[in-house]
């Protein structure tokens, strides 16, 4: 979608993703009632980028972020970089592009930039989750040795990822009418239309909600499907909402 604005309200977030919202307002060449142009200046008034943020403190606290914007502080959890990030902002007054690029990001990216006190510890869990971000990276390295065949488990779309996210599982919708077991959507490509994503640590904490393939059935399953059983998870949608699945609301795990 080409979104092209005029103004924009953003939460406060780290700088090199307030640019990448900013790169949406005025994007193309506009008259003054907004219609697009061929060329020439945008006849507009410039763009404004509106930005909620917590009330400036020059000593903040460990709870300056989440105090204030608890939703954002979760999203954003590396809470010295958005200080940072308020602060050369406060300085410039504008996200000016691209001669002004490299000053914002090494205001906040730097290895020179002073961290607040406050935020010593979310600093250190940071350095920490950043550690282990590049030792799960590595992790996820292919290995073409083996080449590509369909039994090796490196390649398992379950295991890889091209983003550091909390993990997640897919879950296959299935009937099993007269112990066969059939994709709940139709059409071509069914079995792939039928697959749901959730958290692992969701998943983990419902799983028992649900009515669930198992046995041989689920072995024969894997086999056909190539799946790794330890990592594939069927949910047998039936009529009755007990199955954890509502073909209206969607995955509800147990009623009641």
């Amino acid at each position: 979608m080409d979104i092209d604005l005029d103004e924009m309200i953003s939460d406060l977030a780290p700088i090199d993703l307030l640019i990448q919202r900013a790169g949406r307002l005025q994007r193309h060449i506009r008259d003054i009632n907004g219609q697009l142009k061929r060329d020439g200046k945008d006849e507009r008034s410039p763009p404004e980028l509106l930005i909620l943020a917590p009330v400036w403190d020059d000593a903040p606290g460990d709870e300056w972020f989440g105090s204030a914007m608890r939703n954002s502080a979760y999203v954003y959890p590396d809470h010295g970089r958005i200080w940072l990030t308020q602060r050369v902002l406060r300085e410039q007054g504008a996200i000016q592009m691209p001669h002004a690029a490299r000053l914002l990001i090494e205001s906040v990216y730097g290895e020179d930039v002073v961290m607040p006190e406050g935020f010593a510890r979310s600093e250190q869990e940071q350095v920490g989750k950043y550690y282990c971000d590049r030792a799960r990276a590595k992790k996820y390295v292919l290995n073409f040795r083996p080449g590509y065949a369909a039994n090796i488990n490196d390649y398992l779309p379950e295991k890889l990822s091209t983003r550091l996210a909390e993990e997640s599982v897919s879950l296959w919708l299935a009937t099993c009418i007269d112990g066969v077991v059939k994709p709940y959507a139709t059409g071509a490509h069914a079995w792939e239309m039928s697959v749901v994503r959730v958290r692992r640590s969701w998943w983990k904490k419902h799983r028992d909600e649900f009515s669930l393939l198992e046995g041989d059935a689920f072995r024969q399953w894997c086999v056909e499907q190539r799946q790794d059983p330890e990592m594939a998870n069927v949910i047998l949608v039936t009529d009755d909402e007990s199955c954890g699945y509502s073909a209206r609301e969607g995955l509800i795990g147990k009623v009641g």
